[in-house]
């Protein structure tokens, strides 16, 4: 997936998820290694880091996502492209 189409999603949420569902594909297991910082996820989707820091906040109440150390998983992934839509 192209930067440019992740930063067409109308909300922050959305381009986050849609930024976490490119770097799990082709990635069977849902899992995403050795994550970015949120601020350079932040730079990556234009929003600021303190925003990331929230939407991946709500998105582990959602059970949408879990960390395992350095290592992101994708526990809902219909769900993530809800929000990603």
């Amino acid at each position: 997936m192209e930067i440019q189409e992740i930063l067409l999603a109308p909300s922050s949420a959305g381009k986050l998820a849609k930024l976490l569902l490119s770097w799990a594909e082709g990635n069977g297991d849902g899992r995403v290694r050795s994550m970015l910082t949120h601020e350079e996820m932040a730079q990556m989707i234009g929003a600021s880091r303190e925003t990331v820091t929230r939407v991946m906040t709500q998105l582990k109440r959602k059970q949408l996502i879990r960390l395992e150390g350095t290592t992101l998983v994708i526990r809902n992934k219909t769900g993530l492209e809800q929000i990603a839509s």
